[in-house]
């Protein structure tokens, strides 16, 4: 038999690893001098140095995921070409049909990288996938392999093949019992995504028939059908580019989908959607300026946006209408606000624009500001870096139009940066002209800035910098409510704020900016009108949520608190809403409300999670408020509820959360006590060694609260003594309430119970 370092040797099993681990290596090596294209190159040469036999599914996969990554996915492709029918026939019916769609889904995604590879045999590849999908039924995950097998049949330009997925995809669908209520959506979305094949093969009047077909399956479907706004309007984009004549009748219909006590946010969210929409129909149609005057109308910056291509969109519209001066307007507002997406495309505009005197010189600032963002260098000049581009773009802004506002922002911006504050301030003090450039990280760092010029005392005393964007504010608010961010940012040492950190005069800069984002965000829900950074309905409830703790925590202002949370809810609720309630009920002693806010926070959290709820925090207090209320026996819940949370730790959290857990458990167990004493004191009984071990004077009290409540004086006397013992010097409030508490509770056993023959009492220990 030929050794394995034979060249000749077939490699299997263990020595097939091997090979493979070896290889692996060329692309995990830490040797950084060592291109990509090299790493490459020399993977792809020892894979073909050598027979490769895999074994199983898993070796054939890593054969092909090195072929791959080599480059070379012709070797990928016939890799798992060549060793399928042989591993196959070793598995079982269900493995086996279970392999030969993962064996098929590889040769698709190898196939439609392969340079140059005809379409035929592309065809060839979707179609055998198409069959080892259909052959496996309801094994694995048909909906997710129909959906890939789509997208490859768009790519190799086979209308037909993606006719035949998407019956098939939704043959599958309409078999599962739990989408009974999508029935409606799945029949809508197979009409527009036939719809789009029938416009791609030029047959208009059938893709608009089957646009209104999708339109009238949302607007007919029946009773107990899950159809909501979020799915008229994902739907809208194609039913309106297959059918424009539905437009008006979509956008009726989506507005009344949205439900009767919906808030003026969604409201306002919904109509930006819509005109986003009829814009995309309006320019399809040919109505340039129309589309753009109704794309200005959805252009604001929504929650379910990843990025900002409605402004990339209007940018390259405002430029086929040719009006440039509006388009680099746009496209410097997108750059210097580092916008994804339409930052890229206001790049390529302002480089194709830079000579025209038409938006002259926002194409120049446009890369001026470019070049301050590391993330868009593919479209700065090759020969330059970024220091040495923006002093490029810097210079024929100054030829164009000499000391121009965004210059000297950008300078200040840029001077900043460098740490050269003095010569930055007066520079940044043009967002004063220029208000609506303001956003949330330039303001700041004007505020730095002054703080760091003139003191931080006498920036606080200065004119507040105003930013044109609800957002803005936001951010503006929470970058200031962070100490000892803010302690770093004006030079200060150390970790400890200094004695005289002005708390007060902070406060009044935080509640203005998230006070002013707040009037921003609600004018623009109840007009329409504002500036791009008003439209996020996340970030207002998040601005509502910081206000109301700062009414709450620092002006009592619980009215003011609940109101602001309420908003929240009803526009982006989350979590913190909902604790942010509890608490106010708490401060103000709302013990009423308190019961019911607690759960709503409670199911809330056990519904859509929340990473720092903490149940210990409020269980004592709902307890209490159960005990105020003659509602005592539902304490039970309650007590059930916190051995629900604590089962649901692991050990690490147990460890670190066991102190406030026996805090909320001794409390809930002394309040529930007054009218369950005989189930409380098993379980009061088998936490005693536990607090005896723990020493900690606090739990030691609530023991013996909860223990005399449930009517055992005489030990809950023993447990008073023994925390009056390990009482902290340093903590006379402790030591004297325990000493009270004592005092009290031997004046009664004296009254009860006499000592017979002058005789001390049994549980005195002096």
């Amino acid at each position: 038999m030929a050794p394995v370092s034979d060249p000749s040797t077939v490699l299997r099993s263990e020595a097939l690893d091997a090979f493979l681990d070896h290889v692996d290596t060329l692309f995990n090596t830490e040797d950084e001098t060592q291109e990509w294209p090299a790493r490459q190159a020399a993977a792809a040469q020892q894979l073909a140095s050598r027979a490769l036999e895999p074994e199983d599914l898993d070796q054939l996969r890593r054969v092909y995921r090195l072929w791959s990554m080599a480059g070379q996915p012709a070797q990928a492709l016939a890799a798992v070409q060549q060793h399928q029918a042989r591993l196959l026939q070793e598995l079982t019916a269900d493995a086996q049909r279970d392999a030969a769609v993962t064996m098929a889904m590889l040769q698709a995604d190898a196939a439609e990288d392969v340079p140059g590879l005809p379409r035929e045999q592309y065809r060839d590849v979707i179609t055998q996938a198409m069959a080892a999908v259909d052959q496996a039924g309801a094994l694995g995950d048909p909906d997710r392999a129909w959906r890939h097998l789509a997208r490859h049949a768009h790519q190799a330009q086979a209308l037909d093949l993606q006719e035949q997925i998407y019956r098939k995809q939704h043959q599958y669908k309409s078999q599962q019992a739990d989408r009974a209520q999508l029935r409606a959506w799945d029949d809508a979305m197979l009409a527009t995504r036939l719809g789009c094949i029938e416009a791609a093969k030029g047959n208009s009047a059938a893709a608009r028939d089957l646009g209104h077909y999708a339109l009238q399956k949302l607007q007919r479907a029946e009773a107990g059908q899950d159809i909501d706004t979020d799915d008229w309007l994902l739907l809208g984009e194609d039913i309106i580019a297959l059918a424009p004549d539905a437009l008006a009748q979509h956008s009726e219909l989506t507005l009344a989908s949205l439900p009767s006590n919906a808030s003026p946010a969604a409201w306002r969210d919904t109509r930006a959607q819509l005109a986003r929409l009829a814009a995309a129909s309006l320019h399809q149609q040919g109505a340039l300026d129309a589309a753009i005057s109704k794309g200005q109308e959805g252009r604001f910056a929504l929650v379910r946006d990843s990025d900002d291509s409605t402004s990339a969109r209007l940018i390259d519209w405002l430029v086929q209408a040719a009006r440039l001066p509006e388009a680099a307007h746009v496209c410097f507002e997108s750059t210097l606000h580092s916008r994804p997406g339409s930052r890229e495309a206001a790049c390529r505009q302002a480089l194709a624009h830079l000579g025209e005197p038409g938006g002259a010189p926002y194409w120049a600032l446009t890369l001026m500001a470019a070049a301050q963002d590391e993330d868009l260098a593919e479209f700065l000049p090759a020969d330059m870096d970024a220091e040495q581009a923006f002093v490029h773009y810097s210079a024929l802004v100054q030829q164009q139009s000499l000391n121009h506002p965004m210059w000297r922002l950008l300078q200040g911006n840029h001077l900043f940066e460098q740490q050269d504050y003095a010569q930055a301030l007066p520079l940044l003090e043009t967002l004063a002209e220029r208000h609506q450039y303001a956003n949330g990280e330039l303001a700041y760092r004007l505020f730095v800035c002054r703080a760091r010029v003139a003191g931080l005392a006498s920036a606080l005393q200065s004119p507040y910098i105003r930013c044109d964007g609800g957002s803005w504010c936001y951010a503006m608010g929470v970058q200031l409510d962070d100490d000892e961010a803010l302690m770093q940012a004006i030079g200060g040492e150390g970790e400890e704020l200094p004695a005289d950190w002005p708390y007060d005069e902070l406060l009044r800069w935080i509640k203005h900016y998230y006070e002013t984002g707040q009037a921003r965000f609600e004018h623009w829900f109840a007009t329409g009108q504002g500036s791009y950074k008003d439209g996020n309905l996340h970030d207002y409830s998040m601005l509502c949520n910081n206000l109301a703790i700062k009414y709450r925590y620092n002006d009592e202002n619980y009215d003011g608190a609940l109101a602001l949370h309420a908003k929240g809810i009803a526009t982006s609720p989350f979590a913190e809403h909902y604790n942010g309630i509890v608490s106010t009920h708490i401060d103000s002693d709302n013990y009423a409300q308190l019961i019911p806010a607690a759960e709503q926070l409670w199911h809330y959290s056990q519904d859509n999670g929340y990473s720092r709820h903490s149940p210990c925090d409020y269980f004592p207090k709902v307890a209490y408020a159960l005990y105020q209320q003659d509602r005592n026996v539902e304490n039970s819940i309650w007590l059930e509820r916190l051995d629900e949370w604590w089962s649901q730790l692991d050990e690490d959290e147990q460890r670190s959360e066991r102190y406030d857990y026996l805090r909320s458990l001794l409390n809930q167990l002394d309040y529930y006590s007054a009218t369950h004493g005989a189930e409380v004191l098993p379980r009061l009984q088998a936490l005693l060694p536990e607090l005896a071990q723990r020493q900690n004077a606090y739990l030691l009290r609530r023991a013996g609260d909860a223990m005399q409540t449930s009517g055992t004086d005489q030990q809950a006397m023993q447990i008073y003594q023994q925390a009056l013992a390990c009482a902290r010097a340093d903590d006379p409030a402790e030591r004297e309430k325990l000493q009270t508490t004592i005092d009290q509770l031997n004046a009664q056993l004296i009254t009860a119970a006499p000592a017979a023959g002058g005789g001390k009492p049994w549980w005195k220990f002096w």
